[in-house]
């Protein structure tokens, strides 16, 4: 090999590698923007956009509790979730090993009664074969879990009493039932109870 053949061996290798290196850049960029993508869907209530993001089935793990979802099987989830009008944030994103690390704000109607401020997690989200493979909560961070039952619990108690109708509403996740959890918290917030007087009294100073 002249030594001009091999100047030519060298630039051919030194331009793979750059190739490569801008290939493995775009691939980082791209998660990035999927997840992007997948919580600005989220907060239109786009169900297409959020499934099209997914390998095949949608699969949510919370910690120990796995769930796995068929894109037909998660629509009916994913109408109860869109009723509360549910907005989420990226507060971080960094990527390790393959993986993206999120932490995600999350707030809606029901999160807003049932502990009065956003829901914050950490996530991990996994890729496979360029779509969204999985995500998996991690750490629920600042969740206040005797709060959340105090007022879950006082919430379903008084419908019981008041507005037995729309008992169930706390397990229904459907539509139907997002529809009649968001009709318990306006009769609930709503009522005419002297505790209930006393709370708006103070509100108003």
């Amino acid at each position: 090999m002249t030594y001009l053949d091999f100047k030519k061996v060298a630039v051919f290798i030194f331009c793979v590698i750059i190739a490569i290196s801008c290939g493995q850049k775009n691939m980082e960029i791209d998660k990035v923007k999927i997840a992007e993508n997948y919580i600005g869907a989220l907060n239109v209530s786009d169900y297409n956009q959020v499934t099209g993001l997914f390998l095949d089935s949608i699969r949510f793990n919370e910690v120990n509790y796995i769930r796995t979802f068929t894109k037909e099987e998660y629509h009916s989830l994913f109408q109860w979730d869109s009723i509360f009008a549910p907005h989420y944030e990226i507060l971080e994103i960094k990527e390790v090993s393959g993986d993206l690390h999120l932490k995600v704000s999350k707030e809606c109607e029901r999160i807003r009664f049932l502990q009065n401020r956003p829901f914050i997690t950490k996530e991990i989200m996994k890729f496979k074969d360029g779509a969204i493979y999985s995500i998996d909560i991690v750490e629920y961070i600042g969740f206040n879990d005797s709060i959340w039952v105090r007022n879950r619990e006082k919430l379903v108690s008084w419908i019981e009493e008041n507005q037995p109708e729309l008992n169930g509403f706390i397990y229904d996740q459907t539509k139907t039932g997002a529809l009649k959890f968001q009709k318990a918290i306006e009769l609930y917030e709503g009522r005419d109870d002297s505790m209930n007087i006393d709370l708006k009294i103070k509100k108003k100073i």
